[in-house]
């Protein structure tokens, strides 16, 4: 009787925590309809808290109240506090549709009722939607990741190739693209875009150590960019910014790049920073989204290598 007793009360708390944003233990209402005790009905919030990730203990005076943290909480937390909001929705987006369709339903609808003098939603964030193809690719991966399994890959850029064994280190959103990292058969790190990957097979390995991938991991909190190469020394590279876009290259302005680094702000207004790169890719696209307004000063290389780009750019306009 006594386990019924505390079933009924752990589902009816979970019905409760829909229509409340805390629970207390000593909310009089609960524990009259419970007809227990405030310690009681701490262990019944104990009991879900383990259960439940989304379920959390927060601290209020001398008193533990337990919250259910919902997805569509959090963004609107988001949202009123922070100055940029898209990367948030991009990933989100990219993550699980279902998230969106919960954050239009109920996040922007709060957002748009008290600030609708601040926002202007022009586009549904629902416009995109992976396919269930997709999705399933996703889970896939997920799973090879959180048990440290070899998976195979048969990934379309230019042409198809497969490539066997790799282990499945991170799924890693940048550059508004989900990317898979992997360590291929030779022992490198790759990133493969997940829109180019249309399969996902198990190995004929099955497991692998977690020690096997510590350095791998660790150099992934460093990647700057999708063409970032872990066997590759770092160089540096010196960029002036014009008068006219030094503003978004100053001290204490939101960075562009991990790695970049303001030196100063020369007497003509422009500015001088550092970025540091492995490979011309990793660092060129950057520069070309400034043209013309962000010049190479070193290395010397670097600047050559931009300069032979641009040239074969104009070779298109050259009718």
């Amino acid at each position: 009787m006594a386990t019924d007793k505390k079933t009924k009360a752990l589902f009816r708390l979970m019905k409760l925590f829909l229509d409340k944003k805390e629970i207390s233990s000593y909310d009089r209402d609960i524990l009259n309809e419970f007809d227990c005790s405030s310690k009681t009905l701490e262990r019944y919030l104990k009991d879900l808290e383990s259960l439940y990730s989304h379920i959390i203990t927060i601290k209020k005076s001398r008193k533990k109240v337990w919250k259910l943290i919902r997805v569509s909480d959090i963004f609107e937390e988001f949202i009123r506090n922070s100055e940029d909001i898209a990367q948030l929705f991009l990933m989100a987006q990219e993550f699980d549709p279902k998230i969106l369709k919960e954050i239009e339903n109920n996040t922007l609808s709060k957002v748009a009722n008290s600030d609708k003098n601040i926002f202007l939603f022009k586009n549904s964030i629902m416009e995109n939607i992976q396919t269930d193809k997709e999705k399933r690719i996703f889970k896939n991966l997920k799973s090879a990741i959180r048990n440290n399994e070899y998976r195979d890959i048969i990934y379309k850029h230019s042409t198809t190739r497969i490539e066997t064994n790799v282990k499945c280190l991170k799924l890693v959103f940048m550059d508004n693209n989900w990317y898979l990292a992997l360590i291929n058969e030779d022992s490198k790190l790759r990133f493969r875009r997940l829109s180019f990957i249309k399969e996902i097979r198990y190995s004929s390995k099955e497991k692998f150590q977690k020690k096997e991938i510590a350095p791998y991991l660790k150099f992934l909190k460093k990647v700057q960019n999708s063409m970032t190469l872990y066997e590759k020394k770092t160089k540096i590279a010196t960029i002036k910014a014009t008068p006219t876009i030094a503003k978004y290259f100053q001290k204490g302005m939101k960075k562009f790049m991990l790695s970049q680094k303001f030196q100063k702000e020369c007497k003509d207004g422009s500015v001088i920073f550092t970025v540091e790169y492995t490979q011309e890719l990793e660092i060129l696209p950057f520069i070309q989204k400034w043209l013309p307004d962000l010049i190479i000063l070193e290395p010397k290389e670097l600047q050559k290598a931009y300069c032979k780009k641009l040239e074969k750019s104009l070779q298109h306009y050259s009718n």
